[in-house]
């Protein structure tokens, strides 16, 4: 139960935020609930890196980088004013730019975990 609630909290506020999709949330919840609440930290690590490499490969390949750079800076001043809360324009419901499916990152992040114990 404590994998469960791990796994799913880890990805649970970049949901909210509108940055994720629910089933991103659920898989890393049932992963968790898998294999425990240290593995689900360690995959979420992992998969986080990974993620950040491939959104910066996706990005570049795309022509997009230079627009996603400007679009964090956008971000960050919305928070740094309103406090953290979704900024409309950048959810997943209103995006513009390439996606990345982040089941991928998640499931490199599990390969590098179970390699790694």
């Amino acid at each position: 139960m404590l994998g469960l609630l791990a796994g799913g909290a880890v990805f649970f506020p970049f949901f909210a935020l509108g940055g994720m999709g629910a089933g991103d949330v659920k898989l890393m919840a049932a992963l968790g609930a898998w294999l425990g609440w240290q593995p689900a930290l360690f995959i979420a690590m992992y998969g986080a890196a990974a993620g950040g490499v491939l959104a910066i490969v996706v990005a570049l390949a795309s022509g997009y980088l230079r627009q996603a750079f400007a679009n964090l800076g956008r971000l960050l001043m919305h928070w740094r004013i309103a406090g953290v809360e979704p900024l409309p324009d950048l959810t997943l419901e209103h995006a513009r730019g390439p996606r990345l499916a982040y089941a991928v990152p998640i499931f490199i992040g599990l390969l590098v975990t179970l390699w790694r114990s």
